[in-house]
C-alpha cells in the first residue's frame, strides 16, 4: 500500500506543477510564484494523506510525521508566496505560529 501512496503522491505533485505552470503561462500568476504555490499545494495534499493514514489503520506509516511535513510545506510555501507578492515579512511569524499551533493540536489529538 505504501508504494501506491508514493506513486499517487508523485502523480499529484506533477499535476500541481502542471497546473501552476499553466496558470503562469496564461498570465494568472508570475513565474516567481510557481514554486511557492507548488510547495503550498503539496503541503495541502500531504495533510490530506495524513488524514487518510490516520483514519485507515491498515496503512503503514506515521500519520503524525506526514501531517508535520504537510504543515511545514504549507508554512514555507505560504511564507514564500506572501513575500513574493509584497506582504510584510512579519507574516512569516504568523505562519510559524500556525505551524506550532497545528502541531500542538495534532500532538494533543494523537
Amino acid at each position: 500500500m505504501r508504494a501506491q501512496f508514493g506513486l499517487l503522491t508523485f502523480g499529484v505533485f506533477l499535476i500541481f506543477v502542471a497546473a501552476w505552470i499553466s496558470s503562469w503561462i496564461l498570465g494568472a500568476i508570475k513565474v516567481q510564484n510557481v514554486a511557492p504555490l507548488v510547495l503550498l499545494s503539496t503541503g495541502v495534499w500531504t495533510i490530506s494523506l495524513a488524514i487518510v493514514r490516520k483514519v485507515s489503520h491498515s496503512i503503514d506509516g506515521d500519520a503524525f510525521a506526514t501531517f508535520s511535513w504537510g504543515m511545514l510545506f504549507i508554512v514555507l510555501g505560504g511564507s514564500w508566496f506572501l513575500s513574493n507578492i509584497g506582504m510584510a515579512v512579519e507574516f512569516v511569524i504568523v505562519f510559524l505560529l500556525l505551524l506550532l499551533g497545528g502541531l500542538a493540536v495534532a500532538t494533543a489529538l494523537r
